[in-house]
């Protein structure tokens, strides 16, 4: 080595020994006798200048140099958005559709709140069901007790693991104590987080939420032999699972089309060797609460096999009407093939005995909805 480069040598260790090194974590900023900036603190900074200001990766990268000292390359603020997504630390809200809710609710008056979410993703339908949910509560059910009742599927679960990160914030006037109910028994054996009954594990033994909890849970298979039905609802646990059920003061359902492969209760109806065809001739459109519905409204399978569920379609008008319950039915587009249930949902809301109190919808079914609902005005003229 020469003279020159010992030299140089030596004064970059001797510069590097009277800084020291960064701790382990870190990124040495300016010069200022400040602490470097810890990894923590890069991504927290990186992120308010995407969200907040909309910086590009290079701006990004500009910025933390100019205002921090902290030298990163330009594909690093990628890298950290990713790192910040995957801990939470920024989700995307979708934003709602505005005018079209106006229009859904000037077509059918008799719903209390609709929400149509400019998306057509499963997981921002269900985020914005969680949100109305949990403004029913505030509205509805401050400082008592609230009975809420679930349906299972995906975008259910979905939806109870948002409503639980909701009810984790500071947020006023929520009841005393909330049970939890499950309407229906899990019916897919290969991803038993999609049973109702799973979905408590968002709410139980939490510190963090503000209220009590307590749970009803449903011990039974999802589909019985119809003979069989009386005799296993009268089973000690499965027959207080049914006596809790006039409790239950706000029910949280989806729906799914008869025609889309992805129907559990298609799906089902195969596996267990019945006829689909029956109920396509019968002018099934889909299911709520793993049971169908058609043009003309619910009807129960004519088939030796039916759900074992803790209410019945044909009950929910009169719950509505009478007993004033809220139901929420929050239809996003599939999870698997992200086709549309514009058909169900419409034959949800034609009933004269109304089925439900809140909607929940993508932008894509409301529009085709409103569409159809012209339509057939249009030729009933």
């Amino acid at each position: 080595m020469s003279p020159g480069a010992r030299g140089e040598g030596q004064r970059k260790t001797a510069a590097a020994q009277r800084g020291g090194a960064a701790p382990r974590g870190t990124t040495k900023g300016r010069n200022d006798g400040a602490r470097p900036m810890t990894e923590e603190e890069i991504l927290a900074t990186v992120c308010g200048y995407f969200c907040d200001q909309g910086l590009t990766a290079v701006e990004i990268a500009r910025r933390m140099k100019q205002d921090h000292g902290v030298s990163i390359s330009r594909e690093k603020p990628y890298q950290y958005l990713r790192k910040a997504a995957s801990r939470g630390w920024i989700r995307f809200v979708p934003p709602q559709e505005h005018s079209l809710e106006r229009l859904v609710k000037n077509a059918h008056p008799f719903l209390h709140d609709a929400t149509v979410v400019s998306s057509a993703r499963t997981e921002d339908v269900a985020y914005h069901g969680a949100k109305m949910l949990l403004e029913l509560l505030q509205r509805h059910y401050r400082d008592g007790v609230a009975h809420i009742g679930f349906s299972g599927g995906t975008s259910l679960r979905m939806l109870a693991r948002r409503f639980a990160e909701l009810l984790r914030e500071p947020v006023p006037d929520l009841p005393a104590k909330i049970v939890f109910h499950a309407l229906v028994a899990g019916f897919d054996v290969n991803d038993p987080t999609t049973d109702p009954n799973a979905f408590f594990t968002y709410f139980v033994g939490d510190p963090g939420m503000p209220f009590e909890t307590e749970f009803v849970a449903l011990h039974s298979p999802a589909m019985v032999e119809a003979a069989d039905e009386t005799r296993l609802r009268n089973l000690p646990a499965i027959k207080d699972a049914y006596g809790c059920a006039s409790k239950i003061e706000i029910i949280v359902t989806s729906t799914s089309c008869w025609t889309d492969d992805h129907s559990m209760l298609r799906h089902y109806m195969k596996v267990a060797g019945e006829s689909v065809d029956e109920l396509e001739q019968a002018g099934c459109l889909g299911d709520i609460l793993w049971q169908p519905i058609g043009a003309d409204g619910p009807f129960e399978l004519n088939s030796r096999i039916r759900a074992m569920t803790i209410l019945r379609l044909c009950e929910l008008s009169k719950l509505i009407e009478k007993e004033k319950k809220h139901v929420l039915l929050v239809a996003g587009p599939c999870d698997k093939c992200h086709k549309s249930k514009a058909k169900v949902v419409k034959a949800i809301l034609d009933q004269a005995d109304h089925l439900i109190t809140h909607l929940v919808t993508d932008s894509r079914c409301a529009r085709q909805v409103l569409s159809d609902s012209q339509a057939g005005e249009a030729g009933r003229r």
